[in-house]
């Protein structure tokens, strides 16, 4: 069942205050509340949901927004309700937005964008701590390592950023004093604020890696330096037969989905695309065009249809066109939202 604006003639039971649609999740469908129903439901209190039905709330709730059928501020407020929230998916949908806005939001409102996602973050980040505790399931330990990666990275964080330098040196002593599960972001986080000397750090570590996950980790880690010198040196070397040609259109993609590197990534991909076409695997350079969904400006949307439509390129299916349908997206609620996001995050600052 789809609720709109005009169900309101539709006879409600008598405790309708605290209606739910899509009771279980069992549904394959989205709900959109009016908003009197949504306020209703929320001020009822939502942790007496079922977390199915927490997720399909906000998960239901992202897709109507980006969509255009809820006013992106109430999607925000939403947001809000859930800094209680300890289920792994569930936040999977609020940090997935959070890196939509920060793909479609302008350099000046980054820091306010930051303060936000450290207001939504950090009351999980400090409930949960840095340490596991005794009979945690492996989703929980999971979810600490994913927020405490969002509140270094999106929400760039002073703390939690030291914290990661100090348990990083901890874990370089001994391998078994940090949960496993916290070490892919304190690598992430330290990439995300690192210098010429770090980069050099971690590009040793991937080449003397000593197992194939620590390999990727340091490898990638690569793709998500700011400096653009060091961003240039990794697209150079993912042409350059040093890294193998399985994972460079991986690089690639990820440095197109880093908002500091994506603009010379993209310059990168339109001069060297012949050179990669001949290098890469069919299946890789497919994987790596991915990455033109964070290029959400109308001028690079513009740039990128452009390319592809005067090269002719055919990725296969219908691959291209989703590609370009998803960034459609991201410069069209950039474009009918990006002054009320602009608005809405002064507060933070």
């Amino acid at each position: 069942m789809l609720l709109t604006e005009k169900d309101s003639t539709v006879p409600l039971p008598h405790d309708w205050e605290s209606i739910l649609l899509n009771e279980g999740g069992h549904g394959f469908h989205r709900v959109r509340y009016a908003p009197d129903l949504l306020d209703r439901l929320l001020n009822t209190g939502i942790d007496r949901l079922a977390v199915t039905e927490r997720f399909n709330l906000i998960n239901d709730a992202w897709a109507i927004t980006a969509a255009g059928l809820m006013p992106f501020t109430d999607y925000l407020d939403l947001t809000a309700r859930f800094t209680a929230e300890r289920d792994k998916n569930v936040w999977a949908v609020l940090l997935d937005s959070f890196s939509f806005l920060n793909r479609i939001i302008t350099v000046e409102d980054r820091p306010a964008l930051e303060a936000f996602v450290r207001g939504r973050v950090d009351p999980a980040v400090a409930a949960l701590g840095w340490v596991p505790r005794s009979g945690e399931s492996e989703l929980t330990k999971q979810l600490r390592g994913e927020l405490i990666g969002a509140q270094g990275k999106l929400g760039n964080d002073p703390a939690v950023q030291r914290r990661a330098a100090e348990l990083y040196q901890i874990y370089l002593n001994d391998a078994t004093a940090v949960d496993p599960n916290v070490v892919p972001s304190l690598v992430a986080i330290l990439a995300h604020t690192g210098d010429a000397t770090r980069y050099d750090e971690f590009n040793e570590r991937f080449r003397t890696a000593a197992t194939p996950q620590e390999e990727r980790r340091y490898l990638f880690s690569l793709a998500a330096f700011q400096p653009k010198a060091l961003l240039e040196l990794t697209l150079a070397r993912t042409i350059s037969g040093e890294i193998r040609t399985q994972d460079a259109p991986f690089l690639v993609s990820a440095i197109l989905g880093n908002v500091y590197g994506r603009e010379l990534a993209w310059a990168f991909v339109k001069t060297n695309w012949e050179k990669m076409d001949q290098i890469f695997p069919k299946q890789g350079l497919r994987r790596m065009c991915g990455g033109i969904v964070s290029l959400a400006t109308p001028e690079l949307e513009r740039d990128v249809r452009e390319f592809f439509r005067t090269r002719k390129i055919d990725l296969g299916g219908k691959t291209l066109e989703q590609y370009l349908e998803q960034l459609r997206i991201g410069v069209n609620v950039r474009e009918r939202d990006g002054i009320v996001l602009r608005q809405y995050l002064q507060a933070f600052r």
